[in-house]
């Protein structure tokens, strides 16, 4: 039986008994075992509305005249970087017009015309296909982040679990170059 449990929460792997868990960001419980399931790069994006109504940024440093939809934190606060590549013009300053600790009601304003918004590829690959949502300053943005699952390293990594973390490498198509499969050592 497979049970997913979709959250924003950080879980205890251990306390609350989770097989695997599948994150974003830097493991560091060293309670746990690691597998890279493979990196990935944010998109910049707005609807064609918004582009139609406050112009294309051209350059990162053309953000600061724009409404820019930032995330949160919800553990600490702090509003998420937008890892840019810096051009001669210096680091960009961007503007937090809105902000949501989730990435769902961001890319929802960002249908909506609301502003620009910086989120992860496979957030936004449908209404970019779509139409919905238009890239932007692609040559701007660098990697930012990486999926891995997480198991307790007091369990045996269990052929079930093996085939279903194999699985998540092979079909998560994070757009970088994937992971090679675990043996059944």
């Amino acid at each position: 039986m497979l049970e997913l449990d979709y959250s924003d929460r950080i879980v205890d792997v251990v306390e609350e008994g989770f097989d695997v868990v599948i994150r974003t960001g830097a493991a560091t419980d060293s309670r746990l075992m690691r597998r890279s399931l493979g990196r990935f790069s944010g998109r910049i994006v707005a609807s064609p509305e918004y582009l139609a109504r406050r112009g294309r940024p051209a350059t990162p440093a053309d953000l600061d005249s724009h409404a820019c939809l930032r995330q949160r934190s919800p553990a600490t606060g702090k509003l998420a970087d937008w890892p840019l590549i810096v051009d001669a013009a210096g680091p960009a300053l961007i503007p937090e017009t809105m902000s949501a600790t989730t990435i769902e009601p961001l890319v929802y304003l960002a249908e909506k015309g609301f502003g620009i918004a910086f989120l992860p590829p496979f957030a936004v690959s449908q209404q970019i296909e779509e139409g919905m949502l238009v890239p932007l300053m692609e040559e701007y943005t660098r990697e930012t982040g990486e999926f891995a699952a997480l198991w307790p390293t007091s369990r045996h990594l269990s052929p079930r679990i093996r085939a279903f973390v194999n699985f998540l490498a092979e079909h998560l198509h994070l757009g970088g170059t994937p992971p090679v499969a675990y043996g059944s050592s």
